[in-house]
């Protein structure tokens, strides 16, 4: 049995034709760590797995930025797992305690993601039935190109019912959740009255129907997870409710973007490295008081000159607030090669802190953002540089309700 303590969701701010859409700044780990954020937000994660089908780095890996992006220590251990929903299910029902399972979507159909973290006492879930079959109606290979060849009654038929008819449901078992399908497709003699469900075969889906369920106060069932023909089916119970964050505000429409013609800022693999813990780790320097050295936090962290002249290294780094209001902003018209126009910037104090710091603006319409807006420091895609993500910090004003730092 596997012990729920918190949920964690996020939905992008943007929509097109009344689907959400990413911003250009954001994939599936910005995603993810936006939803893990909200479901660790103190950071107490001891394993992280990442499930999802659309990782921005299958090559060198995205461990690095995941853990410093999440707070957590670089000594985590990282799993990175390729799949959808049955997959995403099944992490939840093998991880120990300590674990924070995330969930991302980056695809045509759906930008999302989802975070649970297990514990000792919470949701509970519990493994009743698993079907791994093979129908591959919808196939993306090497290159990447997705290849359609499934018709709807075929994958009903085949996919669903007859994979749904091997796991021995039976009428006195209720499914009370269903991710893949809707609910009146699976067939049989499977109960499924009032149940919720997310019919677009997702990874995170299994994490927000299971908030949904959460919040519903729902009773005890069967949470089954589905794509194309392959199956899990877990018992929930919600003897002890875990804790919900969504991060999921109001969708507007994705503003028009261009972007400039030219060769756009180009990668050097050793300033990446020197540059990513100080960036990434969203840590300021903090020295010990001497002459011509105060005890100000300093970002970036660098070293300073002490009145002897001498070069003093030894800081200690302490986290930064991740939360602050806008001090000044100007919004850039003129197109620049790697970054969408027109965007915002603005100097942000942070709260509780004397440092302020530049920061490009997220999540609304650029020249939106105004003097005295509160928000969140949040982590974005600042560009690709020669197909390397190069990821940092934005700042996203908070609407009046919705979102959580």
């Amino acid at each position: 049995m596997t012990q729920v303590v918190s949920i964690g969701t996020y939905l992008p701010p943007w929509t097109v034709r009344d689907r959400r859409v990413k911003g250009p700044d954001e994939d599936a780990l910005t995603m993810a760590v936006a939803a893990g954020r909200a479901a660790d937000p103190e950071a107490t994660a001891r394993r992280v797995v990442l499930v999802s089908r659309d990782f921005p780095l299958l090559e060198g890996g995205n461990g690095a930025v995941l853990l410093a992006a999440l707070s957590l220590p670089a000594d985590v251990a990282v799993s990175e797992v390729l799949g959808g929903a049955p997959a995403v299910l099944d992490q939840i029902l093998g991880a120990a305690e300590g674990t924070l399972v995330l969930a991302a979507d980056d695809s045509a159909t759906i930008a999302a993601a989802g975070a649970v973290l297990i514990g000792a006492a919470g949701a509970t879930l519990g493994p009743v039935a698993r079907q791994t079959r093979s129908l591959p109606t919808t196939v993306r290979g090497e290159d990447g190109t997705r290849h359609i060849y499934g018709d709807p009654r075929l994958q009903r038929e085949i996919g669903v019912k007859s994979t749904v008819a091997k796991l021995g449901l039976t009428s006195s078992q209720t499914v009370v959740a269903v991710v893949g399908v809707k609910a009146k497709e699976l067939g049989g003699d499977v109960v499924t009255k009032g149940a919720i469900e997310d019919p677009v075969s997702s990874a995170s889906g299994v994490i927000r129907v299971l908030a949904s369920l959460v919040e519903g106060g729902g009773q005890r069932g069967l949470l089954l997870a589905i794509e194309q023909s392959s199956v899990t089916a877990a018992e929930v119970t919600l003897s002890a409710a875990p804790a919900v964050t969504r991060h999921e505000v109001p969708a507007r429409e994705l503003p028009k973007f261009r972007t400039a013609d030219g060769n756009g800022i180009p990668i050097s693999l050793p300033a990446y490295a020197r540059a990513f813990e100080p960036k990434l780790r969203w840590e300021a320097a903090v020295f010990e008081e001497r002459p011509g050295i105060d005890t100000a936090p300093q970002f970036p962290p660098r070293a300073r000159v002490d009145d002897d002249g001498g070069l003093v290294t030894d800081y200690r780094l302490e986290p930064l607030p991740r939360t602050g209001t806008v001090y000044t902003q100007t919004t850039i018209q003129i197109p620049v090669p790697d970054l969408p126009s027109p965007y915002s910037i603005a100097v942000v104090q942070l709260d509780g802190s004397p440092v302020r710091v530049l920061l490009k603006v997220t999540g609304v319409p650029a020249g939106e953002a105004a003097i005295g807006q509160a928000g969140s420091v949040v982590l974005r895609k600042i560009a690709d540089r020669a197909g390397v993500p190069d990821y940092g910090y934005a700042f996203y004003p908070a609407p009046t309700e919705g979102i959580d730092a």
